[in-house]
């Protein structure tokens, strides 16, 4: 039988779905023998070695940088005067929109090479969502933090409001994305050839150490520009661009990280423990940059004001994920987990952000919010 897809933040160390095919033993020495399956459909074989997984994680370098940038300029895009829709749903719709494109070719971006498949889903779609922005700005609706003229319930329907259009516009470009992959021409592949495990071929990505150290190298040089980026460019770029890019990685790593608790069997196909972990621990600490940024005396200190804004863009934006979450609610197969993962999930956010972000308005009190270092 063909071995469980991994999550998509997980790196795919498959044997190759539905590969191998048992025939009967032989006369002499009673073992039967694999005869590979000539599929080139089916995704290849991995290997598990220290620099193919190093490599997965150096892809995630360039890519969260390139993702974060991303939503950043998607939501300045959304930002203005009178707009009908708000500008994170454009975030959630078009990440989500990449990963449904990335899924629908996973095999043929894995036969390429593997951890390119990670680049796209984990790294790009995976950093352009956030779940934590999503729950700050939920909060926000429900408490009417801008102090609109509301009557009654108005308040209440305004968050709800909020949470569901970031889900059904999430589960539309998921689609889109998806039915966009058909309309588009097949990848190259590599020639149909037999890719036999444990016998005499050597599995796909045995061939590719260069690629691997590449992917290491491009890490290490990408992570370097940006430093350079961040001291050379002009200082006004640093609050929503330069600072924010260097906190990627460690966000977008961590949740990749975490997400291989996902396919540990006891929350296989029932609760992504690995990705809950990541949403919550991003959404305490994007509620925390809210309220240290608007404490009394905070714009004091204009520094501490830039990092703020590069913590909450750059690491708690990475580290959360829109894309990979309504994946998991399609892919779960029992409807009470995929209930108690998404309420779960989208409850306990907002409980956390109320009790750091809200807590800390109630008990201390808010002054005018922060404004980083011009």
């Amino acid at each position: 039988m063909s071995p469980r897809r991994p999550s998509d933040d997980v790196p795919a160390h498959s044997n190759g779905d539905g590969g191998d095919v048992e025939l009967p033993p032989l006369p002499g020495d009673g073992k039967p023998l694999r005869q590979p399956v000539l599929d080139s459909d089916a995704p290849p074989p991995e290997e598990a070695t220290a620099l193919r997984a190093l490599a997965h994680y150096a892809v995630l370098v360039f890519s969260s940088m390139v993702g974060t940038l991303f939503r950043l300029g998607l939501d300045a895009l959304g930002t203005y005067d009178g707009a009908v829709v708000f500008p994170l749903a454009w975030v959630q719709g078009v990440g989500c929109g990449i990963m449904g494109l990335a899924l629908a070719r996973k095999n043929e971006i894995s036969w390429l090479y593997p951890p390119l498949y990670t680049f796209f889903t984990t790294g790009i779609a995976g950093s352009v969502t956030t779940f934590s922005s999503w729950m700050l700005e939920a909060y926000e609706a429900f408490a009417n933090t801008e102090h609109y003229n509301r009557k009654g319930l108005h308040s209440t329907v305004n968050g709800l409001a909020y949470s569901f259009v970031t889900v059904m516009v999430s589960f539309a470009g998921l689609k889109l994305g998806g039915y966009v992959s058909s309309l588009l021409p097949r990848l190259p592949r590599p020639p149909r050839r037999a890719v036999a495990n444990g016998a005499d071929g050597r599995p796909h990505g045995q061939g590719t150490r260069l690629l691997d150290l590449l992917a290491v190298a491009s890490a290490v040089a990408s992570y370097g520009g940006a430093l350079a980026l961040y001291f050379a460019a002009p200082r006004r770029w640093r609050p929503r661009a330069t600072y924010a890019i260097l906190l990627a990685p460690p966000g977008t790593m961590l949740r990749f990280a975490l997400a291989r608790i996902n396919a540990r069997r006891p929350f296989l196909d029932r609760f992504p423990l690995g990705t809950f972990i990541a949403n919550m621990a991003g959404t305490v600490i994007i509620a925390g940059t809210y309220a240290a940024a608007r404490r009394p005396g905070a714009r004091d200190n204009p520094l501490a004001c830039t990092t703020l804004d590069a913590v909450h863009d750059g690491f708690c934006g990475c580290l959360t994920t829109v894309s990979t979450f309504v994946v998991e609610m399609g892919a779960i197969r029992s409807e009470r987990w995929r209930w108690a993962y998404v309420f779960g999930s989208v409850i306990l956010g907002q409980v956390l952000v109320m009790a750091v972000a809200g807590g800390v308005g109630w008990g201390v009190g808010y002054g005018p919010v922060c404004r980083p270092e011009a």
